[in-house]
């Protein structure tokens, strides 16, 4: 846990996020290849005074030194599960210190975004290739939903001027306006299914409100939140930030949701112009408890799996005391994040099919 947070105070501090103090030099990093691995003599270790390491042989691949071939130790104490393990060929980050007039090198991290664009290629791929058209118009609403978030909302919490709540439901209608303009064009039903979101993700907002205040949940249910506390955005509104990821968490289920209910109403207007008011919320309504279930399960499932490892923890406390357990503020948060998205989802379906009937129905 001390390497941890010591790792991401050193990456604050090269960012230039944390000002660090004049005496010690920037820590900058470079792109690297593995081309041997060996072990150290005993004299080597005795030196270094870390137990059992490895030497490392890194071709840098950027920098003023792209190209040329360093030696560092890799140490390796068998115990943490933070230590890095390489092999020839692996592709690593190189962290490049100046102190006292010495280079040293030392490997900081595997450097895994490369692949990170393969699947984002693939990704884009599958969209067009099989969505057309559709899948074009899918890669740029993703595409501005990102860079709403990137750079105007986190933008505005690092300023920390407006109300947390107001920012992300602001936010939040704007991505739906946004996506359901773009992919399904201005007509009756993305109407409909764009207020049938507003509906929806503002009722997962108030009961997340209500959530955050009722269980006296603090926002600082991670590791990153309370570096962030300790550190540099001690005057942020955590709850505030609880708040948006459990709105954001829910808007895109949401959205899938609406549209759904509001494209299959459209079609059974479009099919029987004839049917009343009644009939075509009862035909939205059969539509949304099918998608029901499945939606509903789909949300919880998603935080189940990124809560994988604090389930794995909690089956392992086979001693401990369930009470305690059950009411720590990092399970509750997680219970309250995938319940009231649930919630939400689940009354964005009878919105959503009455105001798509209204909609249709008038003249």
């Amino acid at each position: 846990m001390k390497r941890l947070f010591a790792f991401i105070l050193i990456m604050l501090l090269s960012s230039g996020i944390l000002q660090a103090a004049p005496a010690v030099s920037p820590v900058e990093y470079e792109k690297g290849v593995v081309v041997f691995v060996g072990p150290l003599d005993q004299s080597t270790q005795k030196q270094y005074q870390m137990g059992k390491g490895e030497l490392v042989s890194i071709q840098l691949k950027s920098g003023p030194e792209a190209g040329t071939v360093v030696d560092t130790f890799n140490f390796v104490s068998e115990r943490s599960p933070y230590e890095i393990r390489v092999k020839p060929g692996d592709k690593v980050i190189v962290a490049v210190t100046h102190d006292f007039g010495k280079v040293s090198y030392h490997v900081s991290d595997f450097d895994r975004f490369d692949y990170v664009y393969i699947l984002a290629g693939l990704f884009v791929l599958a969209l067009v290739v099989f969505g057309g058209f559709i899948g074009i118009k899918s890669v740029l609403v993703i595409a501005f939903s990102m860079l709403v978030i990137f750079k105007f909302f986190i933008g505005q919490v690092m300023i920390n001027h407006y109300s947390l709540t107001l920012l992300t439901l602001v936010v939040a209608a704007v991505i739906a306006m946004a996506t359901q303009l773009v992919v399904s064009g201005f007509s009756k039903k993305t109407l409909a299914a764009v207020l049938g979101t507003i509906g929806g993700v503002a009722v997962a907002g108030l009961l997340s409100i209500l959530s955050i205040k009722l269980m006296h949940l603090t926002g600082l249910d991670s590791e990153e939140a309370m570096v962030l506390k300790a550190s540099v955005l001690s005057g942020i509104d955590f709850q505030g930030v609880l708040f948006a990821g459990m709105v954001f968490g829910a808007l895109g289920a949401v959205m899938d949701v609406t549209i759904s209910i509001a494209s299959a109403v459209y079609e059974v207007k479009s099919v029987h112009p004839a049917i009343n008011f009644k009939e075509l919320v009862r035909a939205g309504m059969n539509v949304g408890r099918d998608i029901m279930g499945t939606m509903s399960n789909t949300l919880i499932l998603a935080y189940v799996g990124s809560s994988l490892p604090l389930m794995l923890l909690i089956a392992a406390q086979q001693n401990a005391p369930m009470l305690k357990i059950l009411n720590l503020n990092m399970i509750v948060t997680e219970i309250a994040r995938a319940l009231t998205g649930s919630i939400g989802l689940i009354c964005a379906i009878p919105l959503t099919a009455i105001i798509t009937a209204m909609l249709l129905n008038k003249k």
